[in-house]
């Protein structure tokens, strides 16, 4: 997913730096030249920076709880621990990735949220020390961060809800060999046990 989310996320920095800006100069009023370069340089460190090390420690916690395997539970659970134990490190599960993705990208947003909060008010607690508003960093960080991510996981509901209606309007290709990962597992689990 990390793959998946960086361009995403890099395409979408621009807008969320000028939102960010915007909400800095009126929540703090700072200079437009100082709301501008603080919000580039906070969103590009925990862009860049903060989401690749979420991933891996994302990973990291994924493996140890066991959500490296397709899990042995029936719907609607399996499809919930895919897109949220598992949001990480997807399965290659291509008949579900139409739906997976998109979903998978809204929860890593929830973790990616505080992560980012943490650095960005680190990175305007030090550019805004002389600001007369420096008390109300901590909130208007806060605040704008509701704001940005709210803007975010509505693009990812826009896109999730956009390829589930274009998947719709596709033949269906599970017929033609294109199995789920545990349709998979299943007939190789199956024909193990008919050589035995």
């Amino acid at each position: 997913m990390l793959f998946v989310q960086m361009p995403l996320l890099v395409m979408t920095l621009p807008v969320v730096i000028a939102v960010e800006a915007w909400l800095c100069r009126r929540w703090l009023g700072v200079s437009w030249k100082h709301a501008w370069s603080s919000t580039a340089i906070a969103n590009l460190l925990s862009t860049l920076a903060g989401f690749p090390i979420l991933w891996i420690a994302l990973v990291a916690v994924q493996m140890l709880v066991g959500g490296g395997g397709v899990p042995q539970v029936s719907e609607p659970w399996y499809s919930i621990y895919t897109v949220t134990v598992q949001a990480a490190w997807s399965l290659p599960d291509e008949d579900r990735f139409h739906w997976m993705i998109p979903t998978a990208c809204m929860v890593l947003l929830i973790p990616a949220f505080f992560v980012t909060v943490l650095i960005e008010r680190w990175v305007y607690r030090r550019t805004f020390r002389e600001s007369p508003s420096f008390a109300g960093v901590t909130s208007a960080t806060w605040r704008m961060h509701f704001v940005s991510y709210g803007l975010l996981l509505l693009a990812g509901f826009g896109l999730l809800v956009s390829s589930v209606v274009t998947h719709k309007g596709e033949p269906d290709g599970a017929a033609n060999g294109s199995q789920s990962i545990r349709s998979e597992t299943d007939a190789t689990s199956l024909a193990a046990g008919s050589r035995r």
